[in-house]
């Protein structure tokens, strides 16, 4: 199996350019464009702001009459899913069969950020069934280290948990608090990670970092790493918000690049990212009653000859640092030493990746 260890920071494997359809938005013209909402399914929330008629946007993800896109001009979201036929009136045409966009990867891709005098702003992505009170709790020990140093803003998960097996252990560590998810997740056939609705939960998330902007980087633990690698891949994609660095503590084995492969057919991710894990942590490690279960009626867990879920992260990384502390699935090791170096290389990490 191949080891979690850090790579070589002079070894950055620059991802190419491709090619993107234009189209253009040619409906709704007596009402100011057209719908747009967070994700494929015509019932997912809608985005306050229409597409405007004129505009032209890059397509991410065409799948039948749905266009996943990126705006290029014109007014409107900056991501989000479109119609591109309605009742049989077309609401989106492709610019022409060869007028297409190259999306350019320069070499090398990644950049510091350019923030000025300001401390390092970065956005933190919970785990499921958690919220900002509860990631707060959960980073006790980071917030003092982080003060004066780094800008830290967290960002809620888009619904709402009221019931299930994640819900009732958080009540029963965090009770009374609000509970939320980015997205449901679930197990593919591998055992590993996968969402229902990857796509949709990247627009809201691309719309709420548009609006907390500006920002370096980003943090998240668990469902919220899954996350924060998705959009480090879509910004490294250039179809996001810019992303400078990531540190994930305790991503799952991601199973969801099969649910947005787009988003990593181009080669390792070139920004760096930190990847915290624990030597305890199973494939199952954040929904155990769920796999356990998966595994009595016959699931096959597949581990690729990795013994831990996130070394299949690292392979998706050109320059990943890693760090395994000696617990399990948790933000921060309970262990005070431990604890204390993790917080301490977290806190260097991101200000070296700036």
């Amino acid at each position: 199996s191949t080891a979690l260890k850090e790579g070589d920071p002079d070894s950055i494997r620059v991802r190419p350019g491709f090619m993107a359809q234009l189209w253009e938005i040619i409906g709704g013209v007596d009402k100011g464009g057209i719908i747009v909402r967070e994700g494929k399914d015509l019932k997912s929330p809608q985005v306050s702001d229409r597409l405007s008629t004129g505009a032209i946007v890059k397509e991410l993800i065409l799948e039948g009459d749905r266009l996943c896109f990126e705006l290029s001009t014109g007014a409107g979201p900056a991501t989000g899913w479109v119609s591109i036929v309605l009742k049989e009136k077309v609401l989106c045409q492709r610019t022409s069969s060869d007028d297409w966009t190259l999306v350019e990867t320069p070499a090398p891709l990644w950049q510091p950020s350019a923030r000025g005098d300001r401390k390092p702003r970065i956005v933190c992505l919970h785990g499921t069934a958690c919220c900002e009170k509860i990631f707060k709790m959960q980073l006790a020990k980071l917030l003092p280290k982080a003060q004066g140093k780094l800008d830290l803003v967290f960002l809620e998960g888009r619904t709402k948990i009221e019931a299930g097996p994640a819900f009732d252990t958080m009540q029963k560590f965090f009770p009374g608090c609000p509970n939320f998810m980015y997205d449901k997740v679930a197990l593919d056939s591998k055992g590993w990670r996968i969402y229902d609705d990857p796509q949709g939960a990247l627009g809201w998330l691309q719309q709420r970092l548009k609006e907390l902007a500006p920002f370096d980087g980003l943090l998240g633990f668990s469902q919220g790493a899954n996350f924060s690698l998705m959009l480090a891949a879509q910004a490294a994609c250039g179809l996001g918000l810019p992303v400078g660095f990531a540190v994930l503590l305790c991503p799952n084995a991601p199973g969801f690049v099969e649910q947005v492969p787009e988003l990593f057919a181009g080669g390792p991710l070139p920004m760096p990212i930190l990847v915290v894990s624990g030597e305890q942590e199973g494939y199952g490690a954040g929904m155990e009653p769920v796999f356990e279960a998966a595994l009595k009626q016959g699931l096959e867990l597949d581990t690729k000859g990795e013994d831990a879920a996130a070394a299949h992260v690292v392979k998706l990384l050109a320059r990943p640092e890693v760090l395994v502390h000696k617990e399990g699935h948790v933000p921060l090791p309970r262990d005070k030493q431990e604890c204390e170096e993790v917080v301490d290389r977290i806190v260097s990490f991101i200000l070296a990746s700036c």
